[in-house]
């Protein structure tokens, strides 16, 4: 090795360094990936629990156990889509901000907006009668603005940082703590049903639940303030150092000299502000560019994602990301979302016990969660830069595909038998996420260059809210009003049409964006000056 290959080798972050073992974590990537991860368990935990506080609502207010809410608006599909709407809000606005400001400018905003609308919903008056959905709803909305920022935000701070032998894996990483956050809603809601059991159950005190629900919502806020502040201490990623020096010197894109281009050729960084050394090193290099706070660079940033998705070859792989996130989103939350009116529906929570009743949705969510959420993951994790993201992605959706057919078909039979429905939602859970549900994440942290990295994969996930929103709206009364074996035929049928739009999207593993786009626009200097 020669001195200067032992200088630069010295110099690389602990995160970039491209010789090390594939699944051996050192520090700085552990610590990165809990920073961010914190955010979707936190992100899952909120979005999902919704699904049981609507039922404990509806108990409350209106004296039915249901999962739909008569007196709200779309039988309290309004509700449940409230967060998702915040989301497109949120996912699209963060994401840009996150490319023009900078990431460091921006991350840690989003989970303060997202404890701040907690706080407020746990403090719904009850007085306010069955208005209580409408104030519900409106912080909710708010809440997902914050969870909605979380998305490109989180993805993009990993994706900035890894190297290529193992992206997909860290980003797929932070991705599955949303099962974990759902797990562990679930396993809460038990727990406080067992402490809330004698004057449920026995006593009659179902008041008591106006409390329960409180506490299950507000537990969350308490690893959301410790990551506010760690997010906080993190310093800009040097790719997106090298973004913001190009906007402000256009020579360095023609002498290819942007820095994180390559991941073996970029100066250390740290995760936290705690080394002095590295505050002092950071400083100096703002202070000798002047980039960032300049007016022309942040114009710049502002013009990045116009022209860069102006070309078709960019374009579709844009219609490729955010169709398929819109349609799989479609299926996985009408499921996800409306998962007690399904199980309901097919007998196997319908007890008129109301502390039975949600004993019964708790324990069918955890079961769930232990057989499909968390494996489905995991093997995604585990195989995504074996097999590629493109093959993990049609594989899942042809299998759900399949499922929703046995589902529907036998229906009837399902309604007979709840261990059969129980596998059956299991299964589906798992294809969800050892399939299209964990790479409609992972591929627009990956396809898309750093300088729109934000934006891309912020509208693609929007895109996927949007088709949230549409399954939170209609499938609660699409399943009162057509039946619920409709609503699965609908999804076999959603999720065949989403398999055409994976294949306009390049397979991502082992490509850097930044070095194509960088090829890119050099080619396109190069065709200015012959003109």
């Amino acid at each position: 090795m020669s001195t200067a290959d032992a200088f630069d080798e010295s110099r690389l972050s602990a995160v970039e360094r491209e010789n090390q073992s594939r699944w051996k974590l050192t520090w700085p990537e552990l610590k990165l990936l809990l920073i961010a991860s914190t955010g979707f368990f936190i992100d899952a935990y909120d979005l999902f629990n919704i699904n049981l506080v609507v039922v404990i609502l509806n108990y409350v207010v209106n004296g039915k156990l249901s999962g739909t809410i008569a007196n709200a608006p779309l039988q309290g599909g309004v509700l449940k889509a409230s967060a998702n709407i915040g989301c497109v809000i949120g996912q699209i606005g963060f994401g840009l901000a996150g490319d023009v400001f900078g990431r460091k400018s921006v991350y840690g905003i989003e989970m303060i907006l997202t404890s701040i609308a907690t706080v407020l919903i746990i403090a719904a008056p009850l007085s306010l009668g069955k208005d209580i959905f409408t104030y519900i709803t409106v912080f909710r909305t708010i809440m997902g603005i914050g969870i909605g920022g979380d998305y490109p935000m989180s993805a993009s701070v990993v994706a900035d940082r890894a190297n290529l032998r193992r992206r997909g894996t860290m980003v797929t990483f932070i991705f599955a703590m949303q099962g974990w956050g759902a797990l562990v809603g679930g396993l809460v809601f038990i727990i406080l049903m067992a402490i809330y059991k004698n004057g449920v159950e026995h006593h009659h005190h179902t008041s008591q639940l106006n409390s329960l629900w409180r506490i299950y919502t507000g537990v969350i806020l308490v690893p959301a303030i410790i990551t506010i502040f760690q997010r906080f201490a993190m310093t800009e990623s040097t790719r997106m150092k090298g973004v913001q020096q190009a906007r402000g010197d256009p020579n360095l894109i023609a002498k290819g000299n942007m820095a994180g281009v390559k991941v073996d050729k970029v100066p250390n960084e740290k995760l936290a502000d705690g080394d002095s050394s590295d505050q002092e090193s950071a400083a100096a290099a703002e202070e000798a560019t002047g980039i960032a706070a300049t007016r022309a660079a942040k114009a710049a940033a502002w013009r990045d994602a116009r022209d860069y998705f102006s070309e078709w070859r960019h374009l579709k792989i844009l219609i490729g990301t955010t169709m398929s996130w819109f349609l799989l989103d479609v299926i996985f939350y009408g499921i996800s979302l409306n998962q007690s009116i399904f199980i309901s529906a097919l007998g196997f929570a319908n007890s008129k016990d109301p502390w039975e009743f949600l004993w019964q949705q708790g324990v069918a969510n955890i079961i769930i969660a232990v057989g499909g959420f968390l494996p489905g993951y995991y093997f995604t994790l585990f195989t995504i830069e074996y097999f590629g993201r493109k093959k993990i992605q049609i594989m899942g959706l042809v299998m759900n595909a399949i499922i929703f057919a046995a589902m529907a078909g036998k229906y009837e039979a399902l309604k007979k038998n709840s261990s059969g429905l129980i596998a059956a939602f299991i299964f589906l859970q798992f294809f969800f996420n050892f399939g299209a549900n964990a790479t409609t994440f992972v591929v627009p942290a990956e396809v898309f260059p750093t300088r729109v990295r934000g934006f891309g994969h912020g509208l693609s996930a929007a895109c996927g809210k949007c088709g949230a929103i549409i399954a939170s709206l209609a499938v609660s009364i699409m399943s009162t009003n057509v039946g619920a074996d409709k609503v699965l035929w609908l999804f076999f049928a959603v999720a065949v049409v989403c398999i055409p739009f994976t294949f306009l999207i390049p397979e991502t593993k082992d490509r850097d964006a930044d070095v194509i786009d960088l090829q890119e626009r050099q080619e396109a200097l190069a065709a200015k000056g012959r003109m």
